[in-house]
Protein backbone atom coordinates (compact mmCIF):
# COMPACT_ATOMS: atom_id res chain seq x y z
CA UNK A 1 0.00 0.00 0.00
CA UNK A 2 1.77 2.87 -0.85
CA UNK A 3 0.62 7.03 -0.97
CA UNK A 4 1.96 9.47 -3.77
CA UNK A 5 0.91 13.00 -4.34
CA UNK A 6 0.93 12.37 -8.54
CA UNK A 7 -3.17 11.66 -9.16
CA UNK A 8 -4.16 10.91 -12.41
CA UNK A 9 -7.68 11.06 -13.76
CA UNK A 10 -7.23 7.57 -14.89
CA UNK A 11 -6.43 6.04 -11.49
CA UNK A 12 -9.74 8.27 -9.82
CA UNK A 13 -12.08 6.91 -12.63
CA UNK A 14 -10.65 3.34 -12.26
CA UNK A 15 -11.74 3.31 -8.92
CA UNK A 16 -15.47 4.99 -9.86
CA UNK A 17 -15.27 2.22 -12.53
CA UNK A 18 -15.07 -0.63 -10.16
CA UNK A 19 -17.87 0.58 -7.80
CA UNK A 20 -20.14 1.18 -11.16
CA UNK A 21 -19.25 -2.56 -12.65
CA UNK A 22 -20.31 -4.19 -8.98
CA UNK A 23 -23.19 -2.15 -9.13
CA UNK A 24 -24.29 -3.37 -12.89
CA UNK A 25 -24.13 -7.14 -11.47
CA UNK A 26 -26.64 -6.26 -8.78
CA UNK A 27 -28.47 -3.64 -10.57
CA UNK A 28 -32.24 -4.47 -10.70
CA UNK A 29 -32.03 -4.60 -6.65
CA UNK A 30 -29.86 -1.28 -6.84
CA UNK A 31 -32.29 0.14 -9.58
CA UNK A 32 -35.34 -0.48 -7.99
CA UNK A 33 -35.37 -0.09 -4.90
CA UNK A 34 -34.76 3.82 -5.17
CA UNK A 35 -36.49 4.43 -7.71
CA UNK A 36 -39.35 3.37 -5.95
CA UNK A 37 -38.83 5.96 -3.14
CA UNK A 38 -40.00 8.66 -4.94
CA UNK A 39 -42.24 6.93 -7.11
CA UNK A 40 -43.56 6.31 -3.35
CA UNK A 41 -43.03 9.55 -2.08
CA UNK A 42 -45.02 10.88 -4.91
CA UNK A 43 -48.04 9.28 -5.10
CA UNK A 44 -48.36 9.72 -1.33
CA UNK A 45 -47.75 13.57 -0.53
CA UNK A 46 -49.21 14.10 -4.31
CA UNK A 47 -52.27 12.66 -4.49
CA UNK A 48 -52.85 12.08 -0.63
CA UNK A 49 -51.21 14.72 1.66
CA UNK A 50 -51.57 17.75 -1.40
CA UNK A 51 -55.32 18.00 -0.58
CA UNK A 52 -55.23 18.65 2.66
CA UNK A 53 -52.39 21.03 2.58
CA UNK A 54 -53.45 22.90 -1.49
CA UNK A 55 -51.24 26.21 -0.51
CA UNK A 56 -48.48 27.19 1.66
CA UNK A 57 -46.14 30.35 2.29
CA UNK A 58 -42.45 30.47 1.41
CA UNK A 59 -40.45 33.69 1.24
CA UNK A 60 -43.17 36.35 -0.01
CA UNK A 61 -45.27 34.00 -1.98
CA UNK A 62 -48.19 31.88 -1.58
CA UNK A 63 -47.38 28.57 -3.72
CA UNK A 64 -48.82 24.90 -4.29
CA UNK A 65 -47.63 22.54 -1.53
CA UNK A 66 -46.46 20.26 -4.08
CA UNK A 67 -44.17 22.77 -5.27
CA UNK A 68 -42.86 23.43 -1.77
CA UNK A 69 -42.37 19.91 -1.72
CA UNK A 70 -40.66 18.47 -4.41
CA UNK A 71 -37.37 20.31 -4.15
CA UNK A 72 -37.18 19.00 -0.22
CA UNK A 73 -37.77 15.43 -1.48
CA UNK A 74 -35.05 15.99 -4.14
CA UNK A 75 -32.67 17.00 -1.57
CA UNK A 76 -33.87 13.77 0.75
CA UNK A 77 -33.44 11.16 -1.92
CA UNK A 78 -29.38 12.76 -2.48
CA UNK A 79 -29.03 12.72 1.41
CA UNK A 80 -29.94 9.16 2.11
CA UNK A 81 -28.70 7.38 -1.16
CA UNK A 82 -25.38 9.33 -0.66
CA UNK A 83 -24.78 8.55 2.92
CA UNK A 84 -25.71 5.60 3.13
CA UNK A 85 -23.20 4.26 -0.23
CA UNK A 86 -20.97 6.04 1.71
CA UNK A 87 -21.07 5.25 4.92
CA UNK A 88 -22.21 1.26 5.00
CA UNK A 89 -20.71 0.42 1.70
CA UNK A 90 -17.50 2.22 2.12
CA UNK A 91 -17.11 0.86 5.67
CA UNK A 92 -18.29 -2.84 4.41
CA UNK A 93 -15.35 -2.04 1.51
CA UNK A 94 -12.72 -0.31 3.91
CA UNK A 95 -13.46 -3.15 6.74
CA UNK A 96 -14.69 -6.00 5.51
CA UNK A 97 -13.82 -6.80 2.15
CA UNK A 98 -10.69 -5.13 2.08
CA UNK A 99 -11.74 -3.44 -1.20
CA UNK A 100 -9.64 -0.21 -0.27
CA UNK A 101 -6.17 -2.39 0.60
CA UNK A 102 -6.75 -4.76 -2.53
CA UNK A 103 -6.96 -1.78 -5.14
CA UNK A 104 -3.62 -0.03 -3.17
CA UNK A 105 -1.56 -2.88 -4.60
CA UNK A 106 -3.01 -2.25 -7.93
CA UNK A 107 -0.73 1.39 -9.82
CA UNK A 108 -3.22 3.21 -7.51
CA UNK A 109 -2.22 5.58 -4.62
CA UNK A 110 -4.62 6.47 -1.32
CA UNK A 111 -5.64 9.65 -3.27
CA UNK A 112 -6.89 7.99 -6.12
CA UNK A 113 -9.34 5.40 -4.14
CA UNK A 114 -10.38 7.77 -1.85
CA UNK A 115 -11.55 10.23 -4.61
CA UNK A 116 -13.08 7.53 -6.56
CA UNK A 117 -14.74 5.97 -3.78
CA UNK A 118 -16.15 9.44 -2.89
CA UNK A 119 -17.08 10.05 -6.65
CA UNK A 120 -18.97 6.77 -6.91
CA UNK A 121 -21.08 7.54 -3.76
CA UNK A 122 -22.03 11.30 -5.28
CA UNK A 123 -23.15 9.65 -8.13
CA UNK A 124 -25.58 7.58 -6.46
CA UNK A 125 -27.07 10.74 -4.67
CA UNK A 126 -26.75 12.66 -7.61
CA UNK A 127 -28.92 9.68 -9.14
CA UNK A 128 -31.22 9.23 -6.92
CA UNK A 129 -32.25 13.36 -6.42
CA UNK A 130 -32.52 13.31 -10.61
CA UNK A 131 -34.98 10.47 -10.15
CA UNK A 132 -36.99 11.93 -7.90
CA UNK A 133 -37.05 14.89 -10.29
CA UNK A 134 -37.48 12.81 -13.20
CA UNK A 135 -40.89 11.18 -11.81
CA UNK A 136 -41.76 14.78 -10.22
CA UNK A 137 -41.78 15.91 -14.06
CA UNK A 138 -42.95 13.01 -15.46
CA UNK A 139 -46.47 13.07 -13.09
CA UNK A 140 -46.51 17.28 -14.40
CA UNK A 141 -45.73 17.84 -10.93
CA UNK A 142 -42.06 19.94 -11.35
CA UNK A 143 -41.01 21.60 -15.06
CA UNK A 144 -37.66 19.88 -16.70
CA UNK A 145 -35.92 22.75 -17.18
CA UNK A 146 -35.89 23.72 -13.37
CA UNK A 147 -34.59 19.99 -13.39
CA UNK A 148 -31.33 20.60 -16.14
CA UNK A 149 -30.38 23.42 -13.76
CA UNK A 150 -30.77 22.17 -10.69
CA UNK A 151 -28.29 19.26 -11.15
CA UNK A 152 -25.36 21.00 -10.30
CA UNK A 153 -26.75 21.93 -7.03
CA UNK A 154 -27.69 17.84 -6.39
CA UNK A 155 -24.52 17.07 -7.46
CA UNK A 156 -22.97 19.18 -4.82
CA UNK A 157 -25.19 18.10 -2.21
CA UNK A 158 -24.19 14.57 -2.87
CA UNK A 159 -20.41 15.24 -2.35
CA UNK A 160 -21.51 16.94 0.30
CA UNK A 161 -23.22 13.96 2.24
CA UNK A 162 -20.95 11.11 0.54
CA UNK A 163 -18.06 12.73 1.95
CA UNK A 164 -20.37 13.01 5.94
CA UNK A 165 -20.44 9.04 4.78
CA UNK A 166 -17.07 8.63 4.45
CA UNK A 167 -15.52 10.60 7.23
CA UNK A 168 -18.89 8.05 9.25
CA UNK A 169 -16.87 4.59 7.68
CA UNK A 170 -13.52 5.98 8.65
CA UNK A 171 -14.88 6.60 12.19
CA UNK A 172 -16.56 3.60 13.39
CA UNK A 173 -15.22 0.48 14.46
CA UNK A 174 -18.33 -1.57 13.92
CA UNK A 175 -20.97 -1.44 11.07
CA UNK A 176 -23.69 -1.02 13.96
CA UNK A 177 -22.10 2.07 15.13
CA UNK A 178 -22.78 3.82 11.80
CA UNK A 179 -26.55 3.99 13.33
CA UNK A 180 -25.43 6.72 15.92
CA UNK A 181 -24.71 9.64 13.07
CA UNK A 182 -28.22 8.26 11.35
CA UNK A 183 -29.81 8.88 14.32
CA UNK A 184 -28.30 11.69 15.55
CA UNK A 185 -27.49 13.39 12.45
CA UNK A 186 -29.34 12.60 9.99
CA UNK A 187 -33.01 11.68 11.05
CA UNK A 188 -32.74 15.31 13.04
CA UNK A 189 -32.00 17.22 9.52
CA UNK A 190 -34.99 14.96 7.70
CA UNK A 191 -37.39 16.07 10.01
CA UNK A 192 -36.22 19.71 10.49
CA UNK A 193 -34.48 21.14 7.53
CA UNK A 194 -37.65 22.13 6.43
CA UNK A 195 -38.52 19.53 3.78
CA UNK A 196 -42.46 18.91 4.58
CA UNK A 197 -42.80 22.53 6.01
CA UNK A 198 -41.50 26.07 5.87
CA UNK A 199 -39.02 26.27 8.90
CA UNK A 200 -40.26 30.03 9.97
CA UNK A 201 -43.19 27.46 12.03
CA UNK A 202 -39.93 26.20 14.17
CA UNK A 203 -38.65 28.23 17.40
CA UNK A 204 -36.60 30.68 16.60
CA UNK A 205 -33.48 29.38 18.51
CA UNK A 206 -34.21 25.77 16.63
CA UNK A 207 -34.68 27.05 13.23
CA UNK A 208 -31.52 29.54 13.46
CA UNK A 209 -29.46 26.31 14.56
CA UNK A 210 -31.33 24.25 11.42
CA UNK A 211 -30.61 27.01 9.35
CA UNK A 212 -26.99 26.01 9.44
CA UNK A 213 -27.36 22.38 8.61
CA UNK A 214 -26.36 20.91 5.30
CA UNK A 215 -30.21 19.71 4.30
CA UNK A 216 -31.24 23.10 4.74
CA UNK A 217 -28.43 24.91 2.59
CA UNK A 218 -29.79 22.42 -0.16
CA UNK A 219 -32.98 22.51 0.33
CA UNK A 220 -32.67 25.58 0.05
CA UNK A 221 -30.75 26.25 -3.11
CA UNK A 222 -33.10 23.85 -5.01
CA UNK A 223 -36.04 25.93 -4.11
CA UNK A 224 -34.33 29.06 -5.72
CA UNK A 225 -36.46 28.79 -8.53
CA UNK A 226 -39.40 29.83 -6.49
CA UNK A 227 -38.48 32.59 -4.30
CA UNK A 228 -34.41 33.58 -4.10
CA UNK A 229 -33.10 32.53 -0.33
CA UNK A 230 -32.13 35.53 1.18
CA UNK A 231 -27.86 35.76 1.00
CA UNK A 232 -27.98 32.78 -1.35
CA UNK A 233 -24.43 32.94 -2.25
CA UNK A 234 -23.68 32.51 1.93
CA UNK A 235 -25.66 29.35 1.47
CA UNK A 236 -23.58 28.01 -1.49
CA UNK A 237 -20.40 29.25 0.70
CA UNK A 238 -22.03 27.32 3.79
CA UNK A 239 -22.80 24.42 1.42
CA UNK A 240 -19.53 24.06 0.43
CA UNK A 241 -17.85 24.55 3.50
CA UNK A 242 -19.70 21.80 4.82
CA UNK A 243 -18.67 19.25 1.70
CA UNK A 244 -14.43 20.68 2.40
CA UNK A 245 -14.67 19.90 6.57
CA UNK A 246 -16.33 16.78 6.06
CA UNK A 247 -13.81 15.47 2.89
CA UNK A 248 -10.96 16.61 4.93
CA UNK A 249 -12.13 14.79 8.25
CA UNK A 250 -12.73 11.72 6.27
CA UNK A 251 -9.39 11.89 4.69
CA UNK A 252 -7.95 11.94 8.31
CA UNK A 253 -10.03 9.08 9.69
CA UNK A 254 -9.35 7.01 6.89
CA UNK A 255 -5.68 7.17 6.05
CA UNK A 256 -4.54 6.43 9.12
CA UNK A 257 -6.61 3.15 9.04
CA UNK A 258 -4.52 2.01 5.89
CA UNK A 259 -1.13 3.33 6.52
CA UNK A 260 -0.36 2.70 10.44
Amino acid sequence: MKFSSYVTFWGIYSVWHRHAKVYQKTWLVNLVLPLSEPIIYLISFGYGLSPLVEKVSYGSKTIPYLQFLIPGLMGVSTLFQAFFEASYGSFIRLQLQKTWQGLLTAPLNFTEVFLGDWLWAATKGTIAGTSMGFFAVLFGFYPSWQLLISLPIIFLGSLLFAAAGLFTAGTVRTIDEVHAPVFLFIIPMFCLCGIYYPRDNLPAILAKIVNLLPLSLLVDLLRCFIALPPLWSLKLIGLLSWTLIFAILAWQKIYPKLFT
